[in-house]
């Protein structure tokens, strides 16, 4: 996947990914679908870097390995909630693995779910536990069944129908709109316009959305600067790194540096070298 964009589909037919538009009727609330099966006879390690999104993973085939920020591994259940992606994720699908994953766009974790991953780690193993049903583990059996990736789909959303409720609170609103706009706002510039106060807006980004506005801001600066990088390297221009810094409002190098470590463990130019290894979704 190249940074910032729908991962575009592989037609190696050894390592196959594709990702899947969202229907209109659900372009509230999730991005984009992205399905990956190993062919191969040997292990894919790949890594994604941070979206600050919350995303919903299906293990359809053999084993998924999958590692937060550097920490040991542990082996994917059938079905996983990771989010939102603050820190690397690193991850490797064995020969046969075929994984199918819901990217949920901006306070839709919260409306199908009714709260935020802020209370908990990095991730849940059991999505079940947060609806107290089985559905979760009814649905991936039948993933597992169906024979396309057209009726995977179509299954995962008609499953998700009864779970995407609207948006009751009048906060919800207004930091959707942020967010519909194309730009996200300081909380100082919405509590100015909604007429809430600052210290409202900003326990109600974590609330409904996991993750302050601060962080939000900070990975915003770090995205554009990615972004920016990556257009130059595909286009096979020099890096002007003072330009860099300058467009994303960084004091100097050394802070879009420590940014860099912050939110990949790496630094800009590492990340040029491994760019096709690694992954990035929209927010």
């Amino acid at each position: 996947m190249t940074p910032n964009e729908l991962p575009s589909t592989n037609i190696d037919p050894f390592y196959e990914t594709q990702s899947i538009a969202v229907p209109e009727a659900f372009e509230e609330f999730f991005t984009h679908f992205y399905y990956a099966a190993n062919h191969t006879p040997y292990p894919v390690h790949k890594k994604l870097i941070p979206s600050f999104q919350t995303i919903l993973v299906f293990n359809l085939g053999s084993k998924i390995s999958i590692s937060f920020d550097q920490n040991p591994s542990f082996d994917a259940p059938n079905s996983l909630i990771v989010g939102p992606i603050k820190k690397n994720i690193d991850y490797s699908l064995s020969p046969g693995a075929e994984m199918l994953v819901a990217n949920f766009k901006w306070d839709a974790f919260y409306r199908f779910f009714g709260q935020s991953l802020k209370s908990f780690n990095e991730f849940i193993i059991e999505p079940d536990d947060l609806v107290k049903e089985q559905c979760f583990a009814d649905v991936w059996i039948r993933l597992k069944e169906a024979p396309s990736l057209a009726e995977k789909i179509d299954l995962l959303l008609n499953f998700s129908l009864p779970y995407l409720r609207e948006r009751k609170s009048n906060v919800a609103q207004v930091l959707a709109q942020n967010e519909a706009n194309g730009a996200i706002n300081t909380v100082k510039k919405i509590a100015a316009e909604s007429g809430y106060s600052e210290r409202n807006i900003q326990l109600n980004y974590q609330k409904y959305l996991g993750f302050s506005d601060k962080e939000l801001n900070r990975y915003q600066r770090f995205k554009k600067a990615v972004e920016l990088l990556s257009k130059a390297n595909a286009t096979l221009q020099p890096i002007d790194w003072l330009e860099i810094v300058a467009q994303c409002g960084y004091y100097d190098q050394s802070q879009l540096i420590h940014d860099f470590n912050h939110f990949i463990k790496m630094s800009p130019t590492h990340y040029l070298k491994l760019q096709e290894d690694l992954c990035m979704t929209a927010l």
